[in-house]
């Protein structure tokens, strides 16, 4: 019966020992190809470009954060917002995505280093047509970064919220910004915040931003 035992526990033995060596060898084999996505890939500055990843709303920074610490080049423009008194709580200001739902993440551009960066992160898919990735115009990104570098977006405080023009439904021009001479669509207004949401080219289709009223020409 000892014996029998013995047997028994040394067949449970082996086949935990076969699991920890397969995970093993799945967990070197991910971080092979996580590594495919790291800024320190060779001749990353010359061919790395920016792509658009989607994500679950609220999760950005997080991502963001997540992918920075493995050596990935992630960028999440954000907006302050300044969230009202509630249930006897002083005011708050908050940072949240511009973007939400979505993060840039820059690497060279092969199936290689787009896997590497799905594995790295919850991303949920690359924004793209046609199963391949869209390819960020460079312009448009340079104007993005260089907006969020030289100015930090302003929060509106209670009390400092401007009339809201009647612009639902129409197309505006954006006059400053990153956006700047783009015309577009409001499709939300929020007056209490003093923002209206609007639809931007971008990602290959059309997606809502929020910005200012005063971003707008009405």
């Amino acid at each position: 019966m000892m014996q029998h035992n013995g047997k028994l526990l040394n067949s449970v033995s082996n086949e935990r020992l076969a699991k920890l060596t397969d995970a093993k060898a799945l967990e070197v084999k991910r971080q092979r190809q996580i590594a495919m996505a790291r800024r320190d890939r060779p001749d990353f500055d010359q061919l790395a470009r920016w792509v658009v990843a989607s994500c679950k709303i609220g999760m950005e920074q997080v991502i963001r954060d997540s992918l920075g610490q493995q050596a990935i080049e992630c960028w999440c423009p954000c907006e302050r917002l300044r969230l009202p008194p509630r249930r006897g709580k002083p005011a708050i200001v908050v940072q949240r995505a511009l973007f939400r739902g979505y993060v840039f993440v820059q690497v060279i551009s092969d199936n290689e280093a787009y896997v590497g960066g799905m594995l790295a992160s919850k991303l949920r898919s690359l924004m793209g047509q046609d199963g391949k990735p869209y390819l960020m115009p460079e312009s448009l990104m340079r104007q993005l970064l260089l907006s969020a570098k030289t100015a930090e977006r302003k929060h509106i405080e209670a009390g400092d919220v401007p009339p809201m023009p009647d612009v639902l439904g129409k197309q505006v021009a954006i006059r400053s910004g990153p956006f700047a001479d783009f015309v577009v669509t409001v499709r939300k207004v929020l007056s209490k915040r003093g923002q209206v949401v609007v639809d931007v080219p971008l990602f290959g289709g059309m997606s809502e931003i929020t910005m200012g009223i005063d971003a707008i020409a009405t």
